[in-house]
């Protein structure tokens, strides 16, 4: 009677792990990423006619476009996001796509890729003392985290600057948010192939220290005209560098180097207006 009894045990056993194993393999399926939840945003919340369609070595993208709306045509700005930001994201981006219309401006706002989850992302989170100013979290990434997010960030662009039909005396700017700006500096610091006039970095930044300590160098090796954004409460990771920005931009002789900080928060509209007001003084000069 008993070996019957374990035989019956045994038999239920299997079958309830034939069962489960199913569903516990649905439950391990890994969430959509991030740039795929930002691309539904944009095709729920926006008609398709302020999306452009376009297509990089691996896949297509959405970019968010908005016509000139002011006469005459000043020339065209592309929008990078920080990392991780959607390109609805409430840091002046959002405000800056419609009202730089208003400006004499086509804004293209480019999503931008998904980190990479092989475990770059470090654990270890820098956080801010008491009497220290209040700073958001700083993710500390590997370099080669960096070069990753890089390489497809620059190919999204570029995949874009291919799209655009460039009149010979149009202006083109870049105005960056966040790592985003950072990187970007990077690749303009190394004189690629394209046309660009002007170059706003938001709060530039590399979540990697060693990485952070010679953005101030490649800033002030970019070609194009540099407006250097930052807050009063930015990230750590701005602020420690910003003196040595324009210590390096005297040193290259980057004559053409501004830097402006805003005060107060960095979602607070009155802020969004003034970097609009920095940003087209700046260009307006050019």
């Amino acid at each position: 009677m008993l070996n019957y009894s374990r035989f019956f045990l045994t038999v239920s056993l299997m079958i309830s792990l034939v069962v489960t194993t199913p569903t516990q393999a649905a439950e391990q399926q890994n969430p959509p990423s991030r740039s795929s939840q930002f691309d539904s945003d944009l095709r729920y919340w926006l008609s398709s006619e302020k999306l452009l369609t376009i297509k990089d070595e691996e896949q297509e993208i959405s970019v968010l476009f908005s016509e000139y709306m002011a006469a005459p045509k000043r020339g065209i700005i592309i929008l990078l996001p920080g990392m991780e930001q959607s390109q609805l994201y409430n840091n002046g981006l959002s405000y800056l796509h419609q009202a730089l219309t208003d400006d004499g401006y086509d804004t293209y706002t480019l999503p931008v890729p998904d980190l990479s989850s092989n475990g770059d992302l470090a654990a270890n989170i820098i956080d801010a003392q008491p009497n220290e100013v209040k700073s958001s979290a700083i993710p500390v990434l590997s370099e080669l985290a960096l070069d990753n997010y890089k390489a497809a960030l620059i190919a999204r662009f570029e995949a874009l600057y291919k799209t655009l039909a460039l009149r010979q005396q149009e202006h083109i700017a870049i105005v960056a948010f966040g790592n985003s700006a950072g990187l970007f500096a990077e690749y303009l610091a190394t004189l690629p192939s394209v046309r660009v006039d002007a170059l706003i970095t938001v709060s530039a930044q590399l979540a990697n220290a060693q990485r952070n300590s010679h953005l101030p160098a490649s800033l002030s090796l970019v070609a194009p005209a540099l407006l250097d954004v930052f807050y009063t409460f930015d990230s750590p990771l701005v602020l420690e560098t910003i003196d040595d920005r324009r210590r390096w931009a005297r040193r290259n002789s980057k004559l053409d180097y501004r830097q402006r900080e805003l005060f107060g928060e960095q979602h607070q509209p009155l802020q969004h207006q003034r970097l609009r007001k920095e940003l087209t003084g700046f260009l307006r000069r050019l």
